[in-house]
This record gives C-alpha cells, structure tokens and sequence, in this order.
C-alpha cells in the first residue's frame, strides 16, 4: 500500500501556497520562444516602457545581461505575471538569453513581485568596490548628460551598463567630492542639479588656463555657486552683482516654476542650471537665464583628474540655516 506524502501548504496571512506544485527551471530563451510566452501575458499587466526595453536588448546584445533571481513567473493557469519586458527584449536584441522560470505562482502575488527593494546604482558600485553616495552617483550622471536629451541624467545613466563608465569618472575627481562632504555640501538641501552644475564649475576651472574677474579658487567658486543656489547668499563670500548673479537669478526662476507647480528635477531644470552655472563661472551676473539645450561646458568625459590639483582655499565647515529646496 502507497502512502501519499502529504502537499508542502505554505501559509501567508491571506493565501495557502502549495510549495510542491511550483515548478521551477533555468531556461534558455530564444526570440521565437520570448514570442510565445508573451502570448501567454495576462490583460492587465503594467503598460510596456520601450526605452527600457531598448536599453535591456543593448545589454543582451552586448552580452552583458545576466542570469537573475529575478525570475520570468507565470500562474496556475499558465499566465504571464512577470518578465514582459525581458521578454519583448530579447526579440528586440535576436538574441536567446538565459533566465530562471517559476511556473504555477498563485496570481495573488502577481502585485507583489516588485516590492523587494533593488540595489541603486551607487549600491552596485559600493559592492563593486569603490564607495559611493547616491548623492556623488547622480551629480555625476547629470554632469555628463547631453542637454539635447528628453531626459536628465539621473535617469538616462542609471542602467548597469554605465556603472563602469560613472564609477570612472567618479574616480578621477573623488578628492572634490570627499571635500565637498567634509564640508556638508552632500546633504539633502542641496539639490542634485546644483550639486552636479557644482562639479562642472570645479573641474572646468581646474583644467582652464583662463583668468576670471572674479579670481576665485576652482573650490571657492563652486561651493559658493552652492551657497547662492540654496539659501540666496553666502556666510563664506561677499556677493558681488558684477559677477555673481546667475545662481540668484536661477533660484529666482526655479522657485516661479514651484510656484506654478511646474516640475523642477527634468531636463528643462538642468538646462537652466547649467546655463546659469557656466555664467557664473565666467563671472558674468545676466538679468535672465534662457535654457540651453547645447552644453557650454568642455565635454565632461574628456576633462583630466582633477585628485592632483592643489587648492590653497581654506574653507572649514559652518552650520547653516536651510532656506530653500525644492528636492
């Protein structure tokens, strides 16, 4: 006489899972196979994003898409709950790619696959071995986005495929950003588009030859351009209206746009900050900032390290008073 062993029930606090009756296995996933399960897609599954997909097939094509825990899922009745975009990019890549494969997942869980909290690009760099802040990862990204772009930098960089790249660039000027923390200038009230138009100011200055009316320091500039866009003045320098205006002149017009309840973290921000940013360093004081969609700055990418420069600025850390942040 046989004995029935009897079903693995998981128990959740709404739902009895029987663990026996997943199915799970590593696959390999052609175009044509990607095709068939995508048929398979349940109705009411998150609208596609085809820029993702685009930028998973480059990964795939590149052989740089790996195999993840994150698995392809389908239900009970053989329903597509998760890995719509994968899939839609593996037909975009022609490429066949291996994945891990749950089958029979109960449905219910289908609203809960993405609540596990992901690494952030600075996290995966961190891991990789070199420390990073989310703050330093995003000053970075937005420093080297073009400003043709519908995007800013902090989202057309955050891909895997450009930890490399962010992780370099970060190393070739992680003296500043070290100072600059030090000082407290990686704190919250200062916004990542400040931030980054004050890692520009700093390392163009450093590798210009140029003579500026106001002879300040590469430092001294930046982290005064810092001072003027957050609070609207400075404890550190005295604010000159021939030469420093356009931080104050840009506050002007980002707080209009809050006013106005306008977005203030896309591309059209960025361009007006860098705009702003590239005529203070100049010294130049304009009484309006139009935004730019071409860079007036060096190309980011190409300028030298700047962890050799030596700056005499003395600057120690003060408390200030927050008075304006629009993070």
């Amino acid at each position: 006489m046989m004995i029935q062993t009897p079903s693995k029930l998981f128990e959740y606090k709404d739902l009895k899972v029987n663990l026996d009756s997943i199915d799970f296995q590593i696959e390999l996933i052609s175009p044509e196979k990607a095709k068939n399960y995508l048929t398979c897609n349940f109705k009411n599954n998150r609208i596609v994003k085809k820029m993702w997909i685009k930028e998973l097939a480059t990964l795939m094509r590149k052989k740089e898409f790996y195999l993840s825990w994150d698995c392809l899922c389908f239900n009970e009745n053989g329903i597509l709950i998760n890995g719509q975009h994968r899939l839609h990019a593996v037909i975009e890549s022609n490429q066949t790619v291996a994945f891990c494969v749950v089958r029979n997942m109960p449905h219910k869980v289908a609203k809960l696959l993405d609540n596990g909290k992901k690494r952030t690009q600075s996290e995966r760099i961190t891991v990789g071995g070199i420390l990073m802040k989310q703050k330093e990862c995003a000053m970075v990204k937005n420093a080297i986005c073009k400003l043709n772009t519908p995007y800013a930098g902090t989202y057309l960089y955050g891909n895997s495929r450009y930890d490399k790249l962010i992780s370099e660039i970060y190393k070739k000027h992680q003296k500043y950003f070290q100072k600059l923390d030090s000082l407290g200038y990686l704190s919250s009230g200062y916004t990542t588009f400040f931030s980054a138009v004050a890692l520009k100011i700093y390392v163009e200055l450093c590798n210009s030859r140029k003579a500026y009316k106001h002879q300040m320091s590469p430092f001294e500039r930046s982290v005064f351009w810092l001072d003027l866009c957050r609070n609207g003045y400075s404890q550190r320098f005295q604010t000159n209206n021939s030469t420093d205006l356009a931080p104050l002149v840009l506050r002007k017009v980002i707080l209009e746009k809050k006013e106005k309840k306008e977005a203030t973290w896309e591309i059209d921000t960025l361009q007006l900050c860098v705009k702003a940013g590239f005529q203070f360093l100049k010294g130049d004081s304009p009484k309006r900032i139009q935004k730019t969609d071409v860079d007036p700055f060096s190309d980011f990418q190409t300028l030298k390290s700047t962890n050799d420069y030596y700056d005499q600025s003395n600057i120690v850390k003060i408390k200030s008073k927050e008075v304006f942040s629009y993070e």
